[in-house]
């Protein structure tokens, strides 16, 4: 029985996987001195066994968040790391020889590395990552480097539809000097990796694409590419709607009278906010010969407050002017349709009533008292003058008060078709 039992627990223990064996540290610096001392490995050799071939090197990028578009610098910041592989031939081992072990983590400043770099950077060149970054190094001889950094890069800024505006921007990275025969660059299988990033407070990421390149000129090219559309909401907010405001304000300037003695003082003001709002908005954007959505509306909202001064400033001449001066037919042709059209009518005295009004028909009473008979003749009437139909004296202030009438209509309906067909217009375009 003891037997059977004995036998059955050896037939357990066979069919058991072997227990997993880890290596020790005896086993890294064995490997590490076998590959750096007794090999010598040497940093500044290219680690290809035949130097005929290129070694082939494959780029991801893993964007953690986009920090900045700077429009008057026309430069884009990104927070982003690399994920770069290839083979190292002169970091190859077999597991078996010391313990399984089958990974190394060694500095990046101790192996070799390829000189890229970012193309279209916007400071001045610098080396990929920092030298206490370690890469990782698998026993068939792959290196994973994942250099982490703030890439600064030139972007081309689209003004046009501002602030509607999309912008597609680039981080290119290239070999430096190596030539295609010594190093080529190819995309990864990942292209633009968004597992780590983080939404920004101005723009929406709206696509990423990835592609690389090759000439004789420029080497080889991983271009990284990415669009983003601006959030408007700040923008409206703080800028497109005081100004919106401001400008309704400018065509109540039409709905002081006159006499207030406010007019001038009180469109002045609005035009030289105007005028401060456009400075804001001009320093906020890049010089360009192309005029942006936000630029074009202040100046035609400047031209209407311009002539909104004009205006404003003929009407004080004109208000004041002496009644010896005789009122243009044009001018009475416009006041008299600004009272049709307001259904008013006038209560002006009328000089000389005396000698204009109507006289009364009478009836001969001799004669309506006088009996009916059949041969009487109708009773005699005297003749009623026609009576005068009775004439306004128009005034300048009666001029200035229709023009008053008529341009804050005009001004009110020309701000509205202004606002709407600009930002609609804009926004429509900018969604193609």
């Amino acid at each position: 029985m003891e037997t059977i039992l004995m036998v059955s627990l050896l037939c357990v223990f066979a069919t058991l996987p072997d227990p997993a064996t880890s290596y020790t540290h005896d086993n890294v610096k064995d490997l590490l001195t076998d590959i750096f001392t007794i090999n010598s490995y040497n940093k500044m050799v290219r680690p290809a066994a035949d130097q005929s071939y290129p070694i082939i090197m494959y780029l991801n990028l893993n964007l953690v968040g986009i920090t900045d578009i700077d429009e008057v610098q026309e430069k884009m910041t990104t927070t982003a790391s690399l994920e770069i592989f290839w083979i190292d031939e002169y970091m190859i081992w077999d597991p078996a020889d010391y313990n399984d072990t089958d990974i190394l983590y060694v500095p990046q400043k101790n192996i070799w590395k390829p000189d890229i770099a970012l193309d279209n950077g916007f400071t001045k060149l610098e080396e990929l990552g920092d030298d206490f970054l370690l890469t990782r190094i698998y026993h068939d001889g792959t290196v994973e480097w994942r250099p982490y950094d703030v890439f600064e890069t030139k972007c081309s800024i689209d003004i046009t539809y501002f602030p509607f505006d999309k912008q597609k921007c680039d981080i290119i990275f290239g070999v430096w000097m190596s030539p295609l025969s010594d190093v080529d660059v190819e995309l990864g299988g990942k292209g633009i990796l968004l597992d780590a990033y983080q939404s920004n407070g101005e723009w929406d990421l709206l696509t990423t694409s990835a592609v690389a390149s090759e000439s004789l000129l420029d080497g080889a090219v991983v271009t990284f590419s990415i669009t983003v559309k601006r959030k408007p909401q700040y923008i409206l907010y703080n800028v497109v709607l005081p100004i919106i405001m401001l400008s309704l304000l400018s065509v109540f300037v039409f709905a002081l009278p006159v006499d207030s003695g406010e007019k001038m003082g009180y469109i002045m003001t609005l035009y030289l906010a105007f005028a401060v709002f456009l400075t804001i908005v001009s320093a906020s954007l890049p010089v360009s010969s192309s005029m942006s959505l936000l630029s074009l509306y202040l100046i035609l909202l400047l031209s209407l407050g311009t002539a909104t001064v004009m205006i404003t400033t003929l009407e004080l001449r004109i208000h004041y002017l002496d009644n010896s001066y005789e009122i243009p037919k044009f001018a009475k042709c416009l006041v008299r349709s600004r009272q049709r059209m307001r259904c008013r009518r006038t209560s002006k005295k009328i000089h000389d009533a005396g000698e204009n009004e109507a006289s009364i028909s009478i009836i001969n009473n001799a004669t309506l008292d006088s009996p009916k008979s059949e041969t009487s003749k109708p009773p005699l009437v005297k003749k009623l003058a026609k009576p005068d139909v009775p004439k306004e004296e128009l005034t300048w202030p009666d001029v200035t008060s229709a023009i008053d009438f008529y341009c804050f209509w005009s001004f009110l309906l020309a701000n509205i078709l202004i606002t709407v067909i600009i930002f609609a217009d804009g926004y429509v375009k900018s969604e193609r």
